[in-house]
This record gives structure tokens, C-alpha cells and sequence, in this order.
């Protein structure tokens, strides 16, 4: 596939769900770290309040707001950080404005919360909440599974270093390639190959053990290193 950060693309990231914890949080991380980025939202008045507040965190000019929608259809790089139960509608929303040679980053994981057992990973048709997701892209735009591990206080918080990995799943390895280029850009963050997208449920069942160790220890930033490699 074209890499698709070349051109009028390079180095331009967006976020669906920006204005959201998470994908606020990963939004900033890569303004800090002198990308441009478009924060998307349902509520364009809300994305361009938080792409105000992630420059002036950042320190940067580099970050607008804009719907959802439109900030899909600017093509190159794509997160994906709306709510589980909500990205496959907005999936099929988007489904006819892709670029082609689109990277979507899907960090949504299928959990829901109960009160004796905490964060529980949903059962679903398809192996992963990734793999349930892929087919609602069209042909020519991949998907690959990243970013479910790392809590989003600890991306929030520029002055706390990652120090951790961050591992990037998904079926062509060349949208991998470039996840993990975008990935290594951002200070404290190691990218590792997690192969093929069936891996994706492994990352999702992580997402679940972090929040439990979070609560278990009365802590908010655990996350994973792998050593050895």
C-alpha cells in the first residue's frame, strides 16, 4: 500500500472521538510530538474547545477541531477513539468519505463494568472487537488494532514519562510498518510488531487485566514493558 503520511498528509493525524478521554489524551501525546492534528467529534463547538486546550498544553498551533465525519475523510492517519458500542455506527457513517490508502488505529475495546467483577471483556461473534470492526471498512483503507493498553491518565499527562510498549496488530503489514513509525515518534513509547489482527483479542483482554491491576493496587498508570526483545 501507499504510505499514506506523504504529501499534504504527512505527519497530519485525526481522532475520532478527540474530545473524548482517550482520544484527547493520544491527541495530545502527538501534538507534544510536532504533529499536526485534526480532533473530530460529534459536537464540532465541543472538538474545537479540546483542540484549544491540547495546543495550549501542547504548546503548539498544529490542532483544529471538526466533526467526526470530516475529519475521517482527510485520509493518512486515524484513530479510532470513540466508545466500543459506538464505533461501528460511526464506521458505517464514514464508509462511503475514506481515502484510499487510509490507516485507521482502532483502540476500542468490547468491556462492559460491573460492580463485583469490574471491567469484564465482552463475548462477541467475531474473535475480537478489532476484527468486528475491519469489515466496516471498505476495501482499500485498513485497520489495524493499537493503543488498548495504556491508560488514558497516563497519555494525558505530558510530564509523566510512557516508558512502556505499545504493540500494533493487524492483518497488512505495511499499515503496521506505519502505525509503529507514528507510534516511535511520540517520547517514551516503543512500538512492537504484534502480528496478524487475530491478536487483536489478546490487546483487548490486556486493556481488561490493566484496569483490574489499576484497581486491585489503588493505582492509575499500570502498563506493559515486554523484556527479552
Amino acid at each position: 500500500m501507499k504510505n499514506p503520511l506523504t504529501g499534504s498528509n504527512s505527519r497530519h493525524v485525526a481522532f475520532l472521538g478527540g474530545a473524548g478521554r482517550e482520544g484527547s489524551a493520544l491527541a495530545l501525546r502527538f501534538a507534544a510530538a510536532n504533529w499536526t492534528v485534526s480532533i473530530g467529534s460529534r459536537d464540532r463547538s465541543r472538538a474545537e474547545e479540546k483542540a484549544a486546550e491540547i495546543g495550549r498544553l501542547a504548546g503548539v498551533t498544529g490542532v483544529s477541531g471538526t466533526g467526526n465525519v470530516e475529519a475521517a475523510a482527510q485520509g493518512g492517519l486515524v484513530f479510532l477513539c470513540v466508545p466500543f458500542d459506538n464505533a461501528a455506527e460511526l464506521l458505517e457513517t464514514c464508509r462511503d468519505i475514506w481515502q484510499p490508502g487510509t490507516v485507521v488505529v482502532d483502540t476500542t475495546v468490547p468491556l462492559q463494568f460491573e460492580k463485583q467483577r469490574g471491567a469484564v471483556l465482552l463475548r462477541l461473534e467475531e474473535n475480537s472487537g478489532s476484527e468486528s470492526l475491519a469489515h466496516l471498512v471498505p476495501a482499500g483503507v485498513s485497520l489495524v488494532a493499537g493503543f488498548k493498553t495504556i491508560p488514558a491518565h497516563v497519555l494525558g499527562e505530558l510530564q509523566e514519562s510512557l516508558d512502556c510498549d505499545v504493540i500494533i496488530c493487524g492483518d497488512d503489514a505495511e499499515a503496521r510498518t506505519i502505525v509503529m513509525e507514528a507510534a516511535s515518534s511520540i517520547a517514551g513509547l516503543r512500538p512492537l510488531d504484534g502480528g496478524p489482527l487475530r491478536h487483536a483479542r489478546a490487546l483487548e483482554a490486556m486493556c481488561a487485566m490493566v484496569i483490574g491491576l489499576n484497581r486491585r493496587y489503588k493505582a492509575k498508570g499500570a502498563r506493559f514493558r515486554v523484556v527479552g526483545i
